[in-house]
């Protein structure tokens, strides 16, 4: 199967997708446009099928935030200034069940580091930020995110990616 990824157009069909995860199915179908197009709060980009490019398969929504410096361990923030830092918060990030396992979220995540790179490159920006569900968490370490410190027991992990760290990866795959 090839799959494309790109920005989300209002005649997609996002109704059959699931993930197993009602708020995530849910923000796709009801949210994700509004917020892209008419609220410009995030930009949600999905994943189809080359041979039904309206039948969305994945997806994640992106943004920019900051966080205050003093939330990263000092390692990652050595000789910075002292305001927040600017960064991509990835908001979501979802594979209908039925593509599971066929490393549709690898190419989703690959994205994301592109577009991140882009936006530092472009106008700036630390790292990527995310809250991940508790038992995703591996998933997004073996990217090389880090988890935050000071994040509640239940609920998600904040955890983060420094941008330099996807530029040392592609530099030692090439």
């Amino acid at each position: 199967m090839a799959v494309l990824i790109r920005r989300l157009e209002e005649h997609d069909e996002v109704e059959p997708f699931d993930c197993g995860d009602e708020p995530l199915n849910n923000y796709l179908k009801r949210h994700a446009w509004a917020n892209q197009q008419k609220s410009s709060i995030g930009v949600t980009y999905v994943a189809v099928d080359e041979r039904a490019l309206l039948i969305v398969i994945g997806y994640f929504t992106i943004a920019t935030a900051s966080v205050p410096r003093d939330a990263f361990p000092k390692k990652y923030v050595c000789g910075l200034p002292p305001y927040e830092l600017p960064l991509i918060l990835l908001a979501r990030l979802a594979v209908d069940r039925r593509f599971s396992g066929k490393g549709l979220g690898h190419a989703l995540i690959s994205e994301v580091f592109k577009i991140a790179l882009r936006v530092a490159d472009d106008v700036g920006c630390r790292c990527i930020i995310t809250d991940a569900y508790r038992d995703r968490v591996d998933w997004y370490a073996r990217y090389g995110f880090v988890a935050l410190e000071g994040a509640a027991e239940s609920g998600p992990q904040r955890m983060f990616l420094d941008i330099r760290t996807i530029r040392m990866a592609l530099k030692g795959a090439q």
